[in-house]
């Protein structure tokens, strides 16, 4: 009678020390596709509204503001105080005397700019920001909101160190179609003279005092430290 072959062991395979064990393959589901659907349909939405959306307002509105942010970046510079602004001015502007004469560059997509912010950079004064920028609403609505954003001081947080801690003062908000630019000029006229003010005379708590009397309570949050 044959000799049954006895059966061959399985061992298993051993990992060498260090190398981790492959991770089982988690079960399917649809999230991947139906998400990859879903972000195809916004963009695609999104890109058919941007595209019929006429900028020509916006471009407008960008070459105003710049030219007299730039007009109060170079009153603050005569100063000494130094103002950064952004966009920067190598970006939009072309100069035959730096900084006074110099004319808008004709290759700038005035129309693509959605944020303009004037930055304060003196000693004492970071975080002092003078901003405008456009938003939708949920509505789809397209408006135009300014603000000036101050530091209220730090504060040390466990998890996180050193905070700045950020209030903002609404100046302006109005539908991108309806802005006046009088009003603009008028606000920031008041603004501008508060803050040069301030600067002279070395009182930043008179003008946040003044921007807090004035102007709706804006927004406030905490912001990373440059410690």
């Amino acid at each position: 009678m044959p000799r049954r072959r006895a059966a061959r062991k399985v061992v298993a395979a051993v990992p060498e020390p260090g190398i981790p064990l492959p991770e089982p393959k988690l079960e399917e589901d649809d999230f991947v596709s139906s998400l990859r659907s879903e972000l195809s349909k916004t963009q695609a939405v999104t890109t058919e509204r941007t595209r019929g959306e006429d900028l020509s307002r916006r471009t407008e509105l960008n070459r105003r503001l710049l030219q007299d942010f730039w007009e109060v970046h170079n009153q603050f510079e005569e100063s000494g105080v130094h103002l950064a602004l952004d966009p920067s001015h190598s970006l939009f502007a072309t100069f035959a005397e730096y900084p006074t004469k110099w004319t808008f560059k004709e290759n700038f997509d005035f129309g693509a700019v959605k944020t303009i912010e004037l930055g304060d950079r003196a000693p004492g004064w970071l975080g002092f920001t003078l901003r405008f920028w456009y938003y939708r609403t949920p509505e789809g609505a397209s408006r135009l909101r300014g603000i000036f954003e101050w530091c209220d001081g730090e504060s040390y947080h466990r998890y996180s160190g050193w905070m700045r801690m950020m209030s903002q003062a609404v100046l302006y908000d109005a539908a991108e179609h309806e802005v006046q630019v009088r009003e603009l000029h008028r606000i920031l006229k008041d603004v501008v003279i508060q803050w040069y003010a301030a600067h002279l005379e070395r009182k930043p708590e008179a003008f946040i005092a003044h921007l807090k009397e004035k102007y709706p309570k804006g927004s406030s949050y905490a912001k990373e430290s440059y410690r």
